[in-house]
C-alpha cells in the first residue's frame, strides 16, 4: 500500500518552517487550486494511511518508550537505568497530526464544500465521517500534550488563521463530544439522495455509515472515561447518554481497526526484534492458561530436543530435567535486570548452530508481519469490540449505568481472545493454532479471571491492559486513570526500582517551549503558561513526570 496524491497543508506553516521557509513550499500550502483533481474519497484514503504509517512512532514512542514504561516489553538486555528519562524523539503523534493528518481530513471536507449543490448532497455522509477520525486523533495528540490548536487549525490554505489558537483540554473535550454527537445525528439521518460511498477508500468500515456511528459512540465513551478524575458527573452523564443510543458495537466485526498488507510496515523502524516479553504479564497469562500468550509472545528455545543436545555437549549436567514451560518473561526493574537476575539475560552457547535463550520475545509478526519473510496482514486497532465491552463493564461496575457487569466483562474477554486469534492467523504467526471454545471457557473460569464482583474494577483493568497489547497509549492511559495493574493486583506489575529507589513513570510528553522567532510564539507561550498554573503540570514544559489536565492525581 502506498501513499498517493497526498497534499500536506499546515495550519501552522510559519511555525513549522521555523526560519527555513521556501517560497515554493509556502505556495504549495496556501494555493487551494493544487487540490484540483483530487477526489475527497481519495484524500480520505490518504488520511487512513497517514494515521498509521509513522515508523518513527513505532520505533521511538511504542517499542522504546511507552511499552517499557508500561511493562509491555523489556529491552533485550534488560531495562537500563535511564530508560524512564530517555525521551528523545518521543511524541511523534504531534508531527503526524500537524501539519499532515489534520490537514488531509480538512481537505476532504473542503473539496466537498466546493462542489456544486447536487454533488454535495450526494456526499453528506462522506463529509461527516472525517470528523470522527479527526476528533480521535486530536484526542490522541492532546492525551499527552494537553492544550493544542484545533477549532481554527488546518485552514491556512483556505484563507484561515496562520497562528491558530491553542485550546485547553476542558474546552477540547466539550468541543469533541459535541462534534461527535453532531456527526452521529447526520449519519443516522437518511439523506434525500443516494450517497456516494467511500467504499474501499475507507480503510476501516468501507464507507458503512452505521458502523461509523457505533465507532463514534464508543469514542465518546472512551473520552468520557478520561474525565473521570476531573468531572465524574460529566463522565457519567456522557456514558449514560451514549449507552441509551441503540447504535452500539455488537461484535468484533464492528471493531474500529485498520488492516493493511505486509508491505505497509516492512522492515526498518517497524522491526520489534530483540524486545523481550515482560515477566508480570507472562506469569499471569501462564498461571491462568490465557490462550493469548501464544499470540503475544514467542516460546523460548528450551525444547526437549535442544536441552538433550545441551546435556550431550556438557552445557548442562546429564541430570537436568526439561521444564515444559517455554514462556518466560523478563524482570522489569533495572535493579533486577542488572543485579540478581542478570543471568536471565545471558544466553548459553551450546555449539555453532545452537544458542539457548531463557526469556521469551514479543511475537514479532503481530507487530511486523514481514518478520522472517512473512507475508501476513497488519492490523492497527483504535477501538475494538473487546475494548467497548470492557468499558461498558467498567461503567456498570462504577454504578454509572445499570446492567450486568459480569456479562459485559465476559463478552470483552472472549472478544479480545477471538480478535487476537484471528489477527495472529492473518499475521501468519509461526505455529499459531486458532483458539478453541474450550480454551476460552477454561480461561473465564481461571482463578484470577473468573468474575468476582468484589474485585470487578481490578479484573476489568487487567483484562483491558491485556487487550491493549497493540495499543500502548491506551495501556498507559488506563494506568494513569486507574493506577492498575500494579504490584498488588492479580497481574503483579513491578515497582520500577533503580539504585534501590522506587521510581515514577513518565505521564506526558515533553513540550518544547516556543522560540521567540516563532510567528505563533504568543499563542504557544500563553497555552504553556496556562497549563503551568496547575501545579500537577510539573517542573516546566519538559517535565515528562508532570501531568496534563485530565490526568489529575
Amino acid at each position: 500500500m502506498r501513499l498517493n496524491n497526498i497534499i500536506y497543508i499546515s495550519a501552522l506553516v510559519a511555525a513549522t518552517l521555523s526560519g527555513c521557509k521556501k517560497e515554493s513550499f509556502v505556495e504549495a500550502n496556501t494555493d487551494e487550486t493544487i487540490l484540483a483533481g483530487i477526489k475527497p474519497e481519495e484524500q480520505f484514503l490518504n488520511a487512513g494511511i497517514r494515521a498509521h504509517n509513522s515508523d518513527f512512532e513505532a520505533y521511538y514512542d511504542f517499542y522504546r518508550r511507552i511499552m517499557p514504561w508500561m511493562q509491555q516489553a523489556v529491552f533485550q538486555q534488560g531495562n537500563s537505568k535511564n530508560f524512564l528519562n530517555d525521551v528523545g524523539n518521543f511524541n511523534q503523534r504531534y508531527n503526524v497530526f500537524y501539519p499532515q493528518l489534520g490537514s488531509i481530513l480538512t481537505d476532504v471536507q473542503v473539496i466537498i464544500d466546493n462542489m456544486p449543490a447536487e454533488e454535495k448532497a450526494k456526499r453528506v455522509h462522506m463529509r461527516a465521517i472525517p470528523d470522527i477520525l479527526k476528533v480521535y486523533y486530536a484526542f490522541y495528540v492532546s492525551d499527552i500534550n494537553g492544550s493544542i490548536p484545533y477549532s481554527d487549525a488546518f485552514m491556512a490554505r483556505y484563507g484561515g488563521n496562520l497562528t491558530p489558537a491553542f485550546q485547553s483540554q476542558p474546552e477540547l473535550f466539550n468541543i469533541w463530544d459535541a462534534k461527535l454527537k453532531e456527526v452521529i445525528g447526520i449519519l443516522k439521518t437518511t439523506p434525500s439522495v443516494t450517497q456516494v460511498s467511500l467504499g474501499n477508500n475507507d480503510l476501516y468500515y468501507k464507507g458503512d455509515a452505521s458502523k461509523w456511528v457505533k465507532a463514534a459512540n464508543a469514542l465518546r465513551m472512551k473520552m468520557a472515561f478520561r474525565l473521570m478524575k476531573r468531572d465524574e458527573a460529566k463522565a457519567k452523564a456522557i456514558i449514560t447518554e451514549v449507552l441509551a443510543d441503540a447504535a452500539q458495537m455488537e461484535n468484533n466485526n464492528d471493531s474500529w481497526v485498520m488492516y493493511a498488507d505486509v508491505s505497509f510496515n516492512n522492515g526498518g523502524n517497524w522491526d520489534p526484534t530483540g524486545f523481550r516479553a515482560p515477566k508480570p504479564t507472562v506469569d499471569f497469562m501462564w498461571n491462568n492458561s490465557d490462550p493469548r500468550i501464544r499470540m503475544f509472545y514467542q516460546k523460548n528455545n528450551y525444547t526437549q530436543e535442544n536441552l538433550n543436545t545441551a546435556k550431550a555437549a556438557g552445557t548442562y549436567p546429564a541430570s537436568t530435567t526439561w521444564n515444559p514451560r517455554q514462556y518466560v518473561g523478563a524482570h522489569i526493574s533495572p535493579d533486577s535486570a542488572l543485579g540478581q537476575y542478570r543471568t536471565w539475560f545471558t544466553t548459553k552457547m551450546v555449539n555453532s548452530s545452537l544458542t539457548l535463550d531463557t526469556i521469551s520475545y514479543l511475537q514479532y509478526r503481530m507487530w511486523m508481519p514481514a518478520s522472517n519473510n512473512g507475508t501476513g496482514k497488519n492490523f492497527f486497532p483504535i477501538i475494538t469490540y473487546a475494548d467497548y465491552a470492557l468499558m461498558r463493564a467498567e461503567a456498570i461496575a462504577r454504578n454509572y449505568v445499570s446492567g450486568n457487569a459480569e456479562e459485559w466483562y465476559n463478552k470483552g474477554v472472549e472478544a479480545s481472545i477471538r480478535f487476537y486469534s484471528t489477527a495472529a492467523t492473518n499475521a501468519q504467526v509461526t505455529e499459531h493454532t486458532p483458539v478453541t471454545d474450550a480454551e476460552i471457557a477454561a480461561y473465564l473460569n481461571a482463578p484470577d479471571v473468573k468474575f468476582n464482583a468484589a474485585k470487578a474494577l481490578e479484573q476489568i483493568a487487567i483484562q483491558s491492559y491485556l487487550n491493549y497489547y497493540k495499543q500502548p497509549n491506551e495501556a498507559w492511559a488506563l494506568y494513569k486513570r486507574t493506577g492498575m495493574p500494579n504490584k498488588n493486583t492479580a497481574l503483579k506489575n513491578e515497582d520500577i526500582v533503580i539504585d534501590a529507589v522506587v521510581r515514577d513513570i513518565p505521564r506526558r510528553a515533553s513540550i518544547a517551549p516556543p522560540l521567540s522567532t516563532d510567528p505563533n510564539y504568543a499563542t504557544r507561550k500563553a497555552a504553556l503558561d496556562e497549563m503551568a498554573k496547575d501545579p500537577e503540570f510539573g517542573q516546566g514544559p519538559n517535565d515528562v513526570f508532570g501531568r496534563v489536565w485530565w490526568d489529575k492525581r
